[in-house]
């Protein structure tokens, strides 16, 4: 029963010999989508004979004995690979229908007699090699069909390793191990930080014995990272797998561009009194800096009086300089360790003050670990928003952030830490020219540090009403994300959201004689909650049109008053005259 076996599975062995299957290594590109992946490895060592027969080399001597069940083939996306370097021999499969698998073994074959099973890796060797496994879920063996080996046609490099990397301006000298005498060519790829796509160099080495292997990488971009990787082959079989990725930066060169610039005047009231000329200028880009900037130089000369010229430094991307109300020649330069960028030059007249219009109704409100803040304009022309924050009473290090004119939101996410406060201001710059900022203060906790108070009716009519109130700087109790002033009363509604640079409100087509309730709610991310409210009644008249009623009423009582006193004295001495009169009158007519 036992020879019977053995050669049912040697007849489909040497059966399926004539049509091998010539095998090729897919190494990391082999794709493992929706199938199961299997891989096995074995050397020399591994190898034994089966004893009946001597043409075939097994890992298990199990399988010379055994009948196992082929079934439907299984077996896709086969390759194998020599490794010259560790001799072994490996191969790669999928099986078909997410088959799982176990009990992995080979079983190599040859029309000839194999003298020496641990030996038959050797570089001219050619033979036959099936895979044999069991699935696990329906309990049954699965035997591959035949693959022609060639030791030569799948025998690997070995992976190469990047030792050190020089860096110049432009340029990457790089040094690797190439691992064996056997590379006799080698292939580096590089890629920018910036980009996906690989660039790839060839080169052919002459030096057989030679195994630290250097190529120079022209033309590269200053101050930037690459990652490289090498890969090496032999005069024949297969390309080592690539190395792994080193990350390797070109040096500093000098910057390419100027520092661009924008300026305000801030007005001390007084000409005998020095102004504030305040300059703020954006980072220069990656490509323009081409390395760290260090810093800035800023000078400033009166134009009349060259002899005062002024110079200072700053890390920050703004400078204060106080000046007369005179004209003055300003230049910013940038640099880093490889020297400076060129300059901005600007003439400045710090007597006259450009009035900008800055930004409002700035607010900030926290999300998870960031601050997002809004604003408005009333400006169509603004090139660009600057947008500066700091702790508050700690690490006084500045952030910045530049935005389009047509922006009015943002996320600040850089240095932005708990149960601390920042301050964060605005700048709306028009070119060169710049407005002067909004300011507010906010954490992490509560959002904007305002809070509303004093809510109250200033002036009311019988179809109009206006109301104020006052903003104060003091830690809320919630994040709020914004106020909202609503009008309820006498069958309608409405409400706007209100902003620090708003402290009054007008609401108009009121009804008259009509009792309202205005009101200012906080939203928040979890509700709506009522901050302060207010009641009042429309007139019934206003008081022009009580005093247009009043007057001829006066006016008809005076009359009235008037007359019947004259007419009550004039009755009287008519009908009941005195005795004196009543003598003249008797002397008049002769009685």
């Amino acid at each position: 029963m036992i020879c019977r076996s053995t050669f049912c599975i040697l007849f489909c062995i040497f059966s399926l010999c004539h049509y091998g299957v010539p095998l090729k290594w897919h190494g990391k590109e082999l794709s493992r989508s929706n199938n199961y992946t299997e891989e096995l490895s074995v050397s020399g060592k591994d190898l034994k004979r089966c004893e009946n027969h001597r043409n075939v080399c097994v890992v298990d001597t199990k399988v010379c004995a055994s009948i196992p069940s082929h079934g439907q083939d299984r077996f896709l996306n086969t390759s194998c690979r020599y490794h010259v370097l560790q001799r072994s021999f490996a191969c790669r499969w999928i099986y078909l229908n997410n088959v799982k698998a176990t009990g992995n073994s080979f079983i190599f074959s040859q029309r000839e007699d194999f003298k020496h099973c641990p030996t038959i890796f050797t570089p001219l060797a050619a033979f036959n090699m099936n895979i044999i496994s069991k699935d696990i879920v329906n309990k049954v063996e699965l035997i591959s069909e035949a693959y022609t080996v060639s030791i030569t046609a799948i025998t690997q490099a070995p992976c190469p390793v990047i030792t050190s990397v020089n860096a110049t301006v432009t340029s990457l000298n790089v040094t690797w191990n190439k691992g064996h005498r056997h590379s006799t060519k080698c292939q580096i790829r590089y890629k920018c930080s910036t980009t996906e796509q690989w660039t790839v160099d060839s080169l052919t080495i002459s030096e057989m014995d030679k195994l630290e292997i250097s190529h120079v990488i022209d033309g590269l971009q200053p101050f930037s990272q690459y990652t490289l990787t090498v890969a090496c082959s032999g005069d024949y079989g297969l390309w080592s797998d690539w190395s792994e990725e080193f990350q390797a930066m070109t040096l500093e060169a000098v910057p390419t561009a100027p520092p661009y610039v924008s300026f305000y005047v801030e007005n001390s009231g007084k000409r005998s009194k020095p102004q504030k000329l305040i300059l703020i200028w954006r980072e220069l880009e990656i490509k323009e800096a081409r390395g760290v900037i260090l810093g800035y130089n800023v000078t400033y000369t009166p134009t009349m009086q060259p002899g005062l010229k002024r110079t200072i430094h700053t890390k920050d991307q703004k400078a204060i300089l106080e000046v007369t109300a005179d004209d003055y020649d300003l230049t910013v330069i940038a640099y880093n360790t490889a020297g400076q960028s060129p300059s901005t030059n600007l003439r400045v007249n710090a007597g006259v003050f450009q009035s900008l219009p800055k930004v409002k109704g700035l607010w900030a409100s926290s999300e998870a670990v960031s601050l997002r803040i809004r604003w408005e304009t009333s400006a169509v022309n603004v090139s660009e928003f600057a947008i500066e924050w700091f702790s508050i009473g700690g690490d006084f290090s500045k952030q910045w952030k530049r935005l389009n004119g047509s922006t009015f939101s943002t996320i600040l996410t850089g240095h932005i830490e708990p149960l601390k406060k920042y301050s964060i201001s605005v700048y709306s710059l028009y070119g060169t020219l710049c407005a002067p900022p909004e300011t507010i203060q906010a954490s992490l906790e509560y959002g904007t540090l305002l809070d509303i108070i004093q809510l109250q009716p200033v002036n009311v009519t019988k179809t109009s009403m206006t109301v104020q109130w006052v903003w104060k700087e003091q830690s809320p109790t919630t994040n709020v994300l914004q106020y909202r002033l609503v009008l309820s009363g006498a069958h309608e509604t409405s409400s706007l959201v209100v902003f620090p640079h708003q402290w009054q409100h007008s609401f108009h087509n009121l009804q008259t004689n009509a009792k309202y309730t205005v009101s200012i709610y906080g939203e928040t991310t979890s509700g709506n909650f009522l901050k302060a409210n207010t009641e009042f009644t429309t007139l019934r008249l206003e008081s022009d049109e009580i005093i247009q009623a009043a007057v001829p009423i006066v006016l008809l009582i005076v009359v009235f008053g008037i007359f019947s006193v004259l007419s009550r004295t004039v009755y009287k001495d008519y009908f009941f005259p005195t005795s004196l009169t009543l003598g003249i009158v008797l002397l008049d007519t002769g009685c």
